[in-house]
């Protein structure tokens, strides 16, 4: 089977699509969105809103944590609107997050994808700064998972 990179030392002259999908129960639908596009575009049966952001890997230096940093650039008052809407009793369950890598307009399958939660949302006037880790932020420093059934307070957050 060929690598990534071997793919893309041989690739044809068309960039690869990169898209982004945000998933959680207070959100209406998934929030899905592919980078460098002019309109809406479908790949894999799912429309992707077209979007501007930026995918950031984690250098790989040897340490045993996974980051990704998405940056949705000026204009990004569609994520803005959404990822505010993970607050309160929502919050007690983390977004999910899938990134795939895509050949071409059109496609079936993602050449490549990583399934990772939303650790941290940083917005500013112009910019949405998203960090995903492969392990779930609510469980990270606590063996123990509050549940509202178990500690009825929580309900008052």
């Amino acid at each position: 089977m060929t690598t990534l990179k071997e793919w893309k030392e041989r690739r044809p002259n068309y960039a690869l699509i990169e898209t982004v999908v945000f998933s959680h129960k207070s959100f209406s639908s998934p929030y899905r969105v592919a980078t460098n596009q002019f309109s809406e575009i479908t790949l894999g049966g799912n429309v992707y809103s077209p979007s501007s952001f930026t995918v950031t890997e984690d250098a790989q230096d040897g340490t045993a944590s996974i980051n990704m940093t998405v940056t949705f650039m000026a204009g990004a008052e569609d994520v803005r609107s959404i990822m505010k809407k993970w607050r309160g009793l929502a919050r007690m369950s983390p977004i999910s997050s899938t990134y795939e890598i895509w050949e071409k307009p059109g496609a079936e399958f993602a050449m490549n994808y990583y399934t990772l939660f939303v650790k941290s949302i940083a917005m500013d006037a112009s910019n949405v700064t998203l960090t995903l880790s492969l392990t779930n932020p609510l469980t990270v420093g606590s063996n123990i998972i509050y549940k509202v059934e178990q500690y009825p307070g929580l309900i008052n957050l």
